[in-house]
Order: structure tokens, then C-alpha cells, then sequence
């Protein structure tokens, strides 16, 4: 495994475990024998907490993503890749051949000792979505749990769009193998970086989007994709990702103090809206 990888990996766990002693000093103290519900200051009414741990809700939102291709958002983001992949296409042949001489220095570039074609594989990805999401349950990490729970639903939801696409089309690659169009390297990485920017910000987001970025690129060299594949690829990517992460986009937080005895301390508490 090239070293780069590998030292994408350990920022990752980091990453993980750093939002783990984050999530304790969030939330100072709460009591733990409130039950399913806590009550918030607004209106002093009672807030369910979600309960979206299991395997079954896990399943059921798998299958909800699958409906969120409908959506106006999915729209957009496929749209604007098939209008971005076809400005692309005009440019194909000729990064073809700026990239298709191994020993050309810009391939060699884009190559990166082969660090892309690790890192999009999906042999890394889903294991680093599951790993991630079982860290942050042993972490007792609410916050990093999610993050990896929805790193594996994108990863499901990018696979699935790609294959349907690359059989429906059947683009030929340049070199003559089937299924071209888009690519799934660009896809995954890119439905990880989407996540991982939903859960830790921008400070996380622009290196993952970048090492996303420099995977896409990788795929051009060598003949391995056509410049327009990586370009939907990446929207697609996308795509999965902001589905994945829609039910935290629509949660909201009740804050409230706590006296017990002699304790005091603040509750955050995170408010499902779906309907």
C-alpha cells in the first residue's frame, strides 16, 4: 500500500477519535436515566432523541436513498454533471493523448506511484466507511458513528448509480475495455469527501476533495478513463454523499441547563425533523 495512503488512513482514525473527545465536551452532562426523552426550554416540550443505530434503520435508509434520486437536488447535481461531463467530452482526445505515454512527465504527475488507484478503490473506501463507523461506536462517539454510518450509505448509493450508469451506457475506455462511463474511483472518493465536508467542515473537506481530486485525474492517465467520466463520476460522488448526510441537513438542536443535586450542566440535544 503506497505511503500516502496509508497516511490518509491514520489521519482518518485520528480524525475519528478526535471527534469522540470533542462529542464528551459537548454535552458536560446529562442525566442518564431521562428516558427517551429530554426536555427542552423551548416551550418545555418533550424532543424524541432519533434511535437510527440499528441494522434495520440502517437498511430502511439505504432504501430511502435509493427514492432521493427523485429529488430536486439529485436533479441538479446529475444535471450539472451531464452538462459539466459533455463541455468535458469536447476535450477527451486530446488529454487522452497528453496523458496516454507512461513516461510522460504530467502522467507520472497524475499518477502519483499509483496512490489514486488505491485510494479510489472501492476495496479501501468500504472498509474505511465501516471501519470509521465501528471506531466511532467503540469510541462511544455519536458524532464519528454517524459520520461513518453515512460514509457507508454513500458508498452504497455512488456503486449502485455507477454500475447502473456504465451498463446503460457502455462507453468503451480508451484502451478498448467496456464500462468507461463514469468512473467509479472518482465516484467514491468524491461521495467520501462530500461526507467527511458535512461532518468536520471545510478543514477537513478541501484535502479529502483534493486527494478526491487528484484520484479523478489519476484515471485520465494511461488510458484508464476518458476526462468526461471522471467529470460525472465526481458529481455523482457528490451526489450520494449530500444524500447520505439530507436527514442531518434537516436536524435542528434544543440547548438547555441541568441541575441535579449538586450538578449542573448543559444538554445539547439533536432534533430529528423529519415529517
Amino acid at each position: 500500500m503506497p505511503a500516502v495512503v496509508r497516511i490518509v488512513l491514520s489521519v482518518a482514525l485520528l480524525l475519528a477519535a478526535s471527534r469522540a473527545s470533542g462529542q464528551d465536551r459537548t454535552t458536560l452532562y446529562t442525566p442518564r436515566d431521562a428516558g427517551a426523552t429530554l426536555q427542552t426550554a423551548e416551550g418545555a416540550r418533550d424532543v424524541p432523541e432519533p434511535h437510527r443505530s440499528g441494522f434495520s434503520q440502517f437498511v430502511r435508509d439505504v432504501a430511502g436513498d435509493y427514492g432521493y434520486v427523485f429529488s430536486k437536488e439529485t436533479a441538479l447535481w446529475w444535471g450539472g454533471g451531464a452538462a459539466s461531463a459533455g463541455i468535458m467530452h469536447l476535450a477527451d482526445e486530446a488529454l487522452r493523448q497528453e496523458t496516454e505515454d507512461p513516461e510522460a512527465g504530467l502522467t507520472r504527475t497524475l499518477e502519483a506511484g499509483g496512490t489514486g488507484a488505491t485510494y479510489g478503490n472501492l476495496s479501501l473506501q468500504v472498509p474505511l466507511a465501516i471501519g470509521w463507523w465501528a471506531l466511532g461506536h467503540a469510541a462511544n462517539s455519536p458524532g464519528s458513528a454517524a459520520a461513518g454510518r453515512s460514509l457507508l450509505r454513500a458508498q452504497i448509493n455512488a456503486l449502485s448509480w455507477t454500475y447502473a450508469f456504465k451498463f446503460a451506457v457502455n462507453r468503451t475506455r480508451p484502451n478498448g475495455d467496456p464500462r468507461s462511463f463514469p468512473s467509479g474511483h472518482a465516484s467514491a472518493t468524491f461521495a467520501t469527501a462530500a461526507v467527511l465536508q458535512h461532518y468536520y467542515g471545510w478543514r477537513v473537506g478541501l484535502p479529502v476533495y483534493a486527494a478526491a481530486s487528484l484520484t479523478g485525474a489519476s484515471r485520465i492517465t494511461v488510458d484508464k478513463h476518458w476526462a468526461s467520466d471522471v467529470v460525472f463520476g465526481a458529481f455523482v460522488g457528490i451526489a450520494s454523499g449530500r444524500t447520505a448526510t439530507r436527514l442531518e441537513r434537516r436536524t435542528g438542536f434544543a440547548i438547555q441547563p441541568l441541575l441535579r443535586g449538586d450538578k449542573v450542566g448543559v444538554a445539547v440535544t439533536r432534533i430529528d425533523r423529519r415529517p
